[in-house]
């Protein structure tokens, strides 16, 4: 087996209904994957079923067939002996290539007969395969001769999904084809990564989701161009425990592409920092955004860093250097730009007596910034022990959030109260009240928060996320690639993204 296979690129899930099909043909894809167990499940006949992969062929469009038992996250419940049955008259009515799991006997019926076009699949849904576990696996699918392996487990940490990036950069040339990435929101990157890697093809619904962590459809050719991917193209990425639904990968893929780099900018989804900084290789990561709740550990783990990350204890960047010598990590924090920038829009920075809400590593960056920018900046916090402390290190004033009234130039929300539609304001809207006051809301993911709403209500100027993401996203991409790119570029890029989130 020479490890060819017939389809390439992103294939589309037709898995609700037969109109998916046109849908695959709208996004311009070239190939599609017919879940004929969840079409017949979603009472498709037979008959038209196969009359669907006959009309897939006749469109030019590649045909992965793939009839899923009930045992193995499925819904089909006939016998072996018919499932492998359908699986012929699907390849008879013009499918490319039919999927089956390993040890079953469907598999064995089909790999027995001469160059069946077979992708022999295993899932796991319980968890990662041990590195023994997968080899022994690979090895013994490969001696069964099908056209192409697929792997995908269950990612606990994003180490996890590199080792199955590394496993299907790992194909011997001339082995059937590797098709390989990780289930889960740790396992995210790895499906939009697996082609750059060597996999034929990447999965994506053209409806609703089939499996855990998949990306939409748009996103993965729109936003990620994973058909454009390859083995030089440059990884950088969003990390944090939310990081599956930044925004910052509709700032920084555009702006990739507009400065012409070959490079892509995925969320890494992890609850383990350490795990992510020992995975920074297999990743093959150059640059990081990082966010809550690593913005401390970003300092610890790094080998140097800007004085504005040192003295606010928190840095938000990473630049990956790979020499001779070894690996080296700069941490910078960029939060100084997003904070100084947005508000100087609307007046001198310098004098302003600021109100920062929180004691976290945002704050901390925020209060860095705006005495840096010559500001006057105060610490608020719920909890004495902590913010006191905090606030004593950054050598500001600081008091309880009860505290806080209306003699403040600035009130900046550096907490996490507002990403819920639902959240309450951190403050009593009786302090917006007097003329000339910003209030700015780090948070960018909910615009319309209760802060937000309090302060426009009573005629407050507002300074919003997205506005701070914007500017801190531009000196990212400049610390990331030297490239720069004008606020009205990332703007822009932030105003189209808008579609896919909001």
């Amino acid at each position: 087996m020479n490890g060819s296979f017939p389809i390439s690129g992103v294939i589309g899930i037709v898995a609700e209904d037969v109109a998916q099909l046109a849908l695959a043909r709208q996004h311009g894809l070239t190939c599609v994957e017919l879940r004929a167990d969840l079409l017949l499940s979603a009472g498709v006949s037979v008959d038209d079923l196969l009359g669907l992969t006959a009309k897939a062929a006749q469109d030019g469009l590649g045909c992965l067939f793939t009839l899923r038992h009930r045992s193995h996250g499925g819904t089909f419940d006939g016998s072996e002996d018919e499932r492998a049955a359908l699986l012929r008259k699907a390849l008879g009515a013009g499918a490319d290539v039919v999927d089956v799991e390993w040890g079953t006997p469907a598999a064995e019926a089909l790999l027995s007969e001469v160059s069946a076009p077979v992708v022999l699949s295993y899932h796991d849904f319980d968890g990662m395969l041990s590195a023994a576990r997968l080899q022994s696996l690979t090895d013994a699918m490969t001696a069964a001769g099908p056209l192409a392996l697929k792997v995908v487990p269950l990612a606990a940490k994003l180490s996890d999904a590199a080792r199955m990036l590394q496993w299907v950069e790992a194909r011997p040339a001339g082995a059937p084809a590797r098709i390989g990435f990780a289930m889960g929101p740790c396992g995210a990157a790895s499906r939009i990564l697996t082609i750059a890697y060597g996999a034929p093809i990447t999965y994506a619904a053209l409806g609703k989701s089939v499996a855990p962590g998949q990306v939409a459809m748009a996103e993965l050719l729109e936003v990620y161009r994973v058909h454009e991917l390859n083995g030089d193209t440059r990884v950088y990425g969003i990390a944090g425990t939310h990081s599956l639904t930044s925004f910052s990968p509709f700032l920084h893929n555009p702006g990739f592409t507009a400065h012409g780099l070959n490079a892509v900018y995925v969320p890494l989804q992890t609850d383990d920092f350490n795990d992510l900084h020992a995975s920074l290789g297999s990743l093959r990561i150059d640059g990081l955004s990082i966010t809550t709740p690593f913005k401390e550990d970003a300092l610890r783990l790094a080998d140097e860093a800007d004085a504005r990350s040192k003295n606010c204890g928190a840095a938000n960047t990473w630049v990956i250097r790979r020499t001779v010598e070894g690996t080296r990590v700069s941490a910078y924090n960029t939060d100084f730009d997003g904070v100084i920038v947005p508000i100087a829009q609307h007046t001198d920075v310098k004098g302003l007596k600021v109100a920062v809400i929180g004691n976290g590593g945002a704050a901390r960056g925020a209060v860095e910034a705006l005495a840096d920018g010559g500001a006057v900046p105060h610490l608020f916090y719920r909890d004495q022990e902590r913010g006191g402390a905090v606030a004593e290190a950054l050598g500001v004033s600081g008091a309880l959030l009860s505290a806080i009234d209306d003699s403040f130039d600035v009130y900046l929300n550096a907490t996490t109260l507002g990403t819920q539609p639902d959240d309450p304001s951190p403050v009593s809207k009786e302090i917006f009240k007097r003329s000339g006051q910003l209030a700015f809301e780090m948070l960018y993911q909910n615009p319309n928060s209760q802060f937000l709403a309090d302060a426009a209500q009573a005629g407050i100027t507002c300074v919003r996320g997205r506005e701070m993401l914007v500017a801190q996203g531009v000196e990212q991409l400049k610390l990331f690639t030297g490239k720069e790119a004008g606020l009205a570029e990332y703007e822009a890029n932030f105003e189209r993204g808008i579609r896919y989130r909001f």
